[in-house]
This record gives C-alpha cells, structure tokens and sequence, in this order.
C-alpha cells in the first residue's frame, strides 16, 4: 500500500500484519482521501479496529492535524481521540477562517460537546457568501436537538439563493424522510410554511425525532 508522502506516518505505527479494517483507515484517511472528504465512505469499518489498533489510527491522525486537512478533524472526532482536544483548541485559536473554524469546533463538538461550535454556527450565520450550502449545513445536525429546528429555519433567510435552497432540501427531507430530486420552487413545502410552523410542538417533535434517526443512522461522518 502506497501512501501520501505529505503525511507524518512512522513505519513502526502501520508494520505489519495488519487487520482489514485498519488497512481500510491507512488507505482512505491517508492513501486516498477522496471519497472520505466527500463525505462517500461508510466509515463504520472503524468499529472493527482492535484497542492497539485505535490507539495507534487515533496518535496517526493527531500528529497530522496541524497539516489542517477536513479528513484529519473528522478522523479525531469520528475516533473520539480525547488526546487530541489540546491540539485542536489551539488551532482553533489561531484559525482566523471562519469555515476552517467550523470544522475545528465541529470535531471539538462530536469529541467533547465544546460549546465553542455554536457560537462559531452563530456567527457563520451572517457570512456572505453562506457557507451553510453543503458540508457546513450537514454540521447544524450535530446539534441533534430542537435547536436545529430553529438554526435552519433562520438559514433560510440568506441572500444567498443557492444556500437558501440547500436549506430548504434538507428542511423537506427532514421532514418527509426521503431524498428531494425536485427544485426548491417545487418541495413540497417552503419557506413560508416552516416559518409558520416552527413553533408548532407536534411538527418540532417530529423534526427532533427525524434528526435524531439521521444522526443515529449517518454511516459517513456526516
């Protein structure tokens, strides 16, 4: 297996033998990251490392965190490295990018619950251009309560036409439980009807429980 020679990864940390499940971490987090920053890999293989073999992906990913790669954060997050909360609290008080620093708190976040994430979400409110239009947006479930309710309702009064869609999708599909292959003008409900019922008890307990099911059932990271 060929890895990236960017990477800091000591030959003693990866000799063999070495299961199938940790020859999947060293290829996808550090062979070919591809499908894992697209957020395309079902990363639920970590589940199968040994105890050594978590240790060992968890010290692999913290030495490279300042080289400030996405997979880098969501590895330390996806494998719960306490360890690595230090380094990435001082990243992220010397990140001036507010979307770099979405992605620091948001690992800061799934590891710890650090609240620095949402006050980073708050401020990214107000950015124009949004970043809320992909990976960012998918971050706003993190929250995994009624505040996300909330955050999305208010993302969708962005100027920013192609985030305000973006919103709108996953509002619907939140809300239906399927996957929305029309145009926003076309879903079946808009903006106007989820600043109408954001404070309807019965729909928010039923946003909150279709939030809860996509977070329990994301096999990506996401």
């Amino acid at each position: 297996m060929r890895l990236m020679d960017s990477y800091d990864i000591p030959e003693a940390l990866v000799a063999d033998p070495r299961s199938p499940a940790f020859e999947k971490f060293l290829w996808n987090w550090f062979g070919n990251p591809l499908a894992l920053s697209r957020r395309e890999l079902d990363i639920t293989f970590l589940k199968d490392l040994t105890p050594e073999e978590l240790s060992t992906a968890r010290e692999l990913v913290r030495r490279n965190l300042p080289l400030k790669h996405t997979q880098l954060f969501d590895g330390a997050a996806a494998l719960r490295d306490v360890e690595a909360l230090p380094i990435l609290k001082r990243m992220l008080g010397e990140e001036t990018s507010l979307s770099w620093r979405l992605t620091i708190s948001g690992a800061l976040w799934r590891i710890d619950r650090d609240p620095v994430f949402i006050g980073c979400l708050e401020e990214a409110k107000f950015l124009e251009p949004s970043v809320f239009q992909w990976v960012h947006l998918f971050q706003v479930l993190w929250l995994d309560d009624e505040r996300v309710v909330d955050f999305l309702v208010d993302l969708l009064d962005q100027k920013d036409r192609m985030a305000r869609a973006a919103v709108l999708r996953l509002l619907n599909e939140l809300e239906s439980g399927q996957r929305m292959w029309v145009p926003a003008e076309k879903m079946p409900h808009q903006p106007a009807d989820y600043r109408r019922l954001r404070n309807d008890p019965v729909f928010r307990a039923h946003m909150v429980e279709a939030i809860h099911r996509w977070n329990a059932e994301s096999r990506n990271g996401r």
